[in-house]
C-alpha cells in the first residue's frame, strides 16, 4: 500500500470511530446523563412538591394513603382508618433520598426480570406508585421492582425502578419495600400485655358451657380452669396458658367499620389484668375470617391504658388470623381427654 493511501485509510478509520462515538454518546446522552445521582423524585428531593396522596397497586389490590386537613394520613379503602404515620414517613423520605445509580434494560421483553413488568398485566410482580400533590396533580408515576440485595455493599440493597410509560429501567440506591397490604400501612397491634399480667380470663362461645381460667396469688402464680373436676385429665397442661397467651397479645390483619355494636350469637372473650384494666373482645366469623372488636375500662393506673385502646378501636372491627381465634375460642371437648 502506497504512504499516501495509508494515511487516507488511517484517516478514514479515525473519523469513522469519532463518528461512532458521537452517534453512541448522542443516543445515550439522556442516559448517561441521569447516571450521575439525579434523584428518582427530584419534586419531593427538592421540597417543591406538597404530597398529599401516594396510591399503592400490586396484584390487584389497591391501597390509597391520603393526608387530611390536619395532615393525618389515613387509608382510603378503608374509611379512613389512621394509617401508621412512621411507615408513610420512612417511604416519603425513601424516595426523597432515592436517587438513579445505574441504567439497566430499556428493552421491554425483558422487563419481567427486573419485576418491571407493566403493574396490570396478569400475574405481574411489580407495583405501582403514583405521588399527588394536593391539587390531584401526579408528582411522579413509579414502577418499583425487585431489590437487588447488599447491591452496595454489606447492609445496603438497591432496587430497580422505572417511569411508567418509559422503557429504560434503573437500579436506585435504596431498598423499597412496598406492598398494597393493610397490614403494611397500619399499626397492627391492637393489644399488647404479658400473659403474667392476666389474673382471670373467660371464654364464652353459643351453645356451649362458658370456661373460666383464673390465675393464683403470688407474682408466678399458675393459671387453671376454674369449674373442672379435680380429677380431669387435660390434653395439654399448659392449655390455661396457652389461652392467656393468645388473649396477652392481639394484632390485625385487616380493619374495616363498625356498623352496628356485635350482638346475637357471638363468642365473646373477657379477661382483667393485675391492674385494673378489663378488656371485652367480640368474636365473629364472616365467611372463612373471624372479625374481632373490643372495648376497655379501667380505674386508676388501667384508666389512660384504656382510653387510649377505645381512642384506637371504637367503631371499628379487626380482622384477625384464624390461628389467633383458634387460640382463643377454646371448648372443653377441645381441652379434656375423653374417658
Amino acid at each position: 500500500m502506497k504512504p499516501k493511501t495509508f494515511v487516507i485509510t488511517a484517516l478514514a478509520a479515525v473519523v469513522s470511530s469519532i463518528a461512532a462515538v458521537i452517534v453512541y454518546t448522542t443516543h445515550n446522552q439522556w442516559d448517561q446523563g441521569r447516571i450521575a445521582g439525579e434523584k428518582l423524585v427530584p419534586a419531593l428531593a427538592s421540597g417543591e412538591a406538597d404530597v398529599r396522596s401516594l396510591v399503592i397497586s400490586h396484584e390487584g389490590e389497591t391501597i390509597t394513603l391520603e393526608s387530611n386537613a390536619d395532615g393525618q394520613w389515613t387509608l382510603k379503602e378503608r374509611d379512613g382508618y389512621p394509617a401508621d404515620p412512621d411507615k408513610v414517613r420512612s417511604l416519603l423520605v425513601k424516595l426523597a433520598q432515592a436517587e438513579l445509580i445505574e441504567a439497566k434494560t430499556r428493552m421491554p421483553d425483558r422487563h419481567a426480570l427486573l419485576e418491571l413488568e407493566d403493574p396490570s398485566a396478569e400475574g405481574a410482580k411489580s407495583r405501582s406508585l403514583k405521588i399527588l400533590d394536593g391539587n390531584g396533580n401526579v408528582v411522579a408515576d413509579l414502577i418499583i421492582g425487585k431489590r437487588h440485595w447488599e447491591a452496595f455493599g454489606t447492609g445496603k440493597s438497591g432496587t430497580y425502578v422505572r417511569k411508567a410509560g418509559d422503557a429504560q429501567t434503573w437500579l436506585a440506591n435504596v431498598e423499597f419495600n412496598l406492598y398494597a397490604r393493610i397490614r403494611s400501612w397500619i399499626e397492627p397491634k391492637i393489644f399488647d400485655t404479658e400473659s403474667s399480667n392476666i389474673q382471670w380470663l373467660t371464654v364464652h362461645i353459643p351453645g356451649e358451657e362458658t370456661l373460666r381460667i383464673e390465675r393464683e396469688a403470688g407474682d408466678d402464680g399458675k393459671a387453671k380452669f376454674v369449674g373442672f373436676p379435680d380429677d380431669v385429665k387435660l390434653k395439654d397442661a399448659s392449655a390455661a396458658d396457652g389461652i392467656l397467651r393468645a388473649a396477652a397479645y392481639i394484632d390485625a390483619d385487616d380493619v374495616r367499620k363498625l356498623d352496628s355494636p356485635p350482638s346475637g350469637d357471638v363468642n365473646v372473650v373477657s379477661f382483667a389484668t393485675k391492674d385494673g384494666l378489663e378488656v371485652t373482645l367480640w368474636l365473629r366469623k364472616d365467611g372463612d375470617d373471624y372479625w374481632l372488636s373490643l372495648a376497655a375500662t379501667g380505674d386508676g393506673d388501667a384508666k389512660e391504658t384504656a382510653e387510649k385502646i377505645t381512642r384506637q378501636t371504637k367503631g371499628w372491627e379487626y380482622k384477625i388470623s384464624n390461628s389467633k381465634a383458634g387460640s382463643l375460642l377454646k371448648r372443653r371437648a377441645d381441652l379434656i381427654e375423653s374417658s
